[in-house]
């Protein structure tokens, strides 16, 4: 675990610890934890789970979002399609970005669930879109909502 990581795990710890725990909209089974963080151009890209949501986080490399205001929004190019990522600022961590995959984890049973539904996200999030059967640049984009369902368009 880097040391960006370690960071953004304690300062999440210490949200739980002071404002969440004991909320109807924290799962008591979960813990804070970061998952496949790995890079992405210069960045590092991987998922933040905690008792209340998981997102996909990017941690810049570089001064990308330096100027960037707070709350706005910026798309990445991610292997498998753009994905549409939210500016925040903290004093310990810095600069980072984050789209959410689960608004809520409550549904959950416990961390390792957690843990290898974030896993599976992050693989199907790496992979390159395919090019269809047929040989035509017509390949289907596939999205945040059908990554997470494994439902497909028709």
């Amino acid at each position: 675990m880097s040391i960006a990581d370690r960071e953004l795990v304690r300062h999440y710890q210490a949200i739980y610890r002071e404002k969440m725990r004991g909320l109807p909209i924290c799962n008591a089974a979960l813990e804070v934890q970061v998952v496949g963080f790995r890079p992405l151009d210069q960045h590092q890209v991987g998922v933040l789970i905690t008792p209340w949501f998981m997102n996909l986080v990017l941690l810049p490399g570089d001064d990308t979002w330096a100027s960037a205001a707070d709350g706005s929004a910026d798309t990445v190019s991610l292997p498998s399609e753009p994905c549409e990522f939210v500016v925040s600022r903290d004093a310990t961590i810095g600069t980072f970005l984050s789209a959410v995959l689960f608004r809520t984890v409550v549904d959950f049973p416990d961390q390792g669930t957690v843990v290898a539904v974030a896993e599976e996200v992050l693989k199907r999030l790496f992979l390159p879109t395919a090019e269809p059967a047929t040989g035509t640049a017509d390949a289907r984009h596939v999205s945040r909502r059908t990554l997470l369902t494994g439902l497909r368009a028709s």
